[in-house]
Parts: structure tokens; C-alpha cells; sequence
């Protein structure tokens, strides 16, 4: 690929994760805004985000590292959270990715949003143009994360409301999947299998018989389902 070909494709890449970058900047400053709160130095959020770049988990794992969680734990929780990604590998393009380091990080890059993206309007035919967009994508989660690691330095140790940031982010996340989607007693039923076991069970515990337990119940509803329609 010629400089020419390059550019272009770089441009079209950043036009098309434009919307992207509106929400991982934010919520990467939130990341590593949080990871200083946490006590961590000011690298592992943009390293956290650079090496892990799993969302919502990388709050999770940063917070049960902070608590002394045990590895098994750990690595429980973070099979349950993105196991969702292999069901991603159906209408991923990767026919697209030709060499080794494409095609470990192609998967590897594959976000929630980037899926979107490259499955909707973007529609990437070639493989530099969907490892531009996913380069982008990650390239905007990091730089969040570094900014926000550098900004929560500026968080008095008084203030008492950041412990609350990822309560809150879970919250509008819930909220914004209730009201669009036509499925809201899967949402029902993750929320009543959350708020039991975390009132029944130890801290180190409650997270994965939850997930455990919304999996069992996704099953039975969509097992129901395909009876009723056959």
C-alpha cells in the first residue's frame, strides 16, 4: 500500500470510529480516573486498557485487584463477562486479515463497538481498512485512559462519590439495554439473580453464581422459546 492509499484509508477509518471515539474517550478518562482512585500508579490504566482493551471488565478486574481477589476469581469472572465475543466469530470478516500479526490482532481488537461498526455502515473490504478501524477504536480507549489516570491525580482524597462512578456506569448501561430491547425479561432476570446472591453470599463469591446463574436462565428462556415455536 502506497502513502497515498495509506492516508486514505486512515481518514476513512477515523471518519467512520468518529461516533466511537464520542464514548471511549469519556468513559476511558472514567477508566483511569478510576484506576488512580483505586491506588494504582499512573501507567496501569493506559497499559490495562492497551493489553487488556475489554470495557466494562477492565473496570471489574481493576477493582477485584484492588480487593485482593484470587486469580481463579479473576479469571472466572472475566470468562463469564466476554464470553459473548466467541458468538462474534460467526460474522467477523476474518478473511480479510492475511498476515500473522492481523490475524491475532484482529480477534484480539474485536470490542462490542468495533463489531457494530464493521458489521453496519463501516463494512470493511479489505484488511487494512478493518485494522484501521479497530486501531482507531483502540487507539481512543487508551488515550482516554491515560488522560483520565493523569486527571484523577487531581481528585482530592476526601471525595467520597467516586467510589459510586462504577455503580453509576452500570446503572446507565442497564438502563439504556431495557429501553431498547424487546427481551426486558432476561433484564428482569439479571437484575433479581444480582441482588440476591449479593445479599446471600460472600463479596468473593456473589459475581460469578450471578453470572452462573443468568446463563442457566437465558438458556431456559431461549430453550422455551424455540419449543413454543416449533
Amino acid at each position: 500500500m502506497n502513502r497515498a492509499e495509506l492516508n486514505k484509508t486512515t481518514r476513512t477509518a477515523l471518519r467512520a470510529t468518529a461516533p466511537v471515539a464520542m464514548g471511549y474517550i469519556p468513559l476511558g478518562m472514567a477508566l483511569g480516573a478510576y484506576s488512580t482512585f483505586l491506588g494504582f500508579p499512573l501507567y496501569v490504566a493506559p497499559l490495562t486498557a492497551f493489553l487488556v482493551y475489554a470495557g466494562s471488565m477492565e473496570f471489574l478486574l481493576l477493582g477485584m485487584i484492588a480487593g485482593g481477589a484470587g486469580l481463579l476469581h479473576i479469571a472466572t469472572s472475566t470468562l463469564l463477562v466476554n464470553s459473548r465475543h466467541a458468538l462474534y466469530a460467526f460474522s467477523f470478516p476474518q478473511s480479510l486479515l492475511r498476515n500473522r500479526f492481523t490475524r491475532i490482532y484482529g480477534p484480539f481488537a474485536l470490542t462490542d463497538e468495533t463489531y457494530a461498526l464493521i458489521n453496519g455502515g463501516y463494512n470493511p473490504q479489505s484488511e487494512q481498512e478493518l485494522i484501521a478501524a479497530e486501531m482507531a477504536n483502540h487507539f481512543y480507549w487508551v488515550s482516554g485512559a491515560a488522560a483520565g489516570a493523569v486527571l484523577g491525580t487531581f481528585i482530592p482524597e476526601s471525595f467520597d462519590g467516586f467510589s459510586f462512578a462504577l455503580t453509576g456506569l452500570f446503572v446507565l448501561l442497564s438502563y439504556g439495554s431495557f429501553t431498547q430491547t424487546s427481551h426486558r425479561g432476561m433484564i428482569m432476570a439479571a437484575a433479581l439473580v444480582a441482588m440476591i446472591p449479593a445479599l446471600l453470599l460472600p463479596k468473593d463469591y456473589f459475581l460469578i453464581v450471578a453470572m452462573l446463574l443468568f446463563i442457566a436462565i437465558v438458556y431456559g428462556i431461549v430453550t422455551h422459546e424455540k419449543r413454543s415455536q416449533a
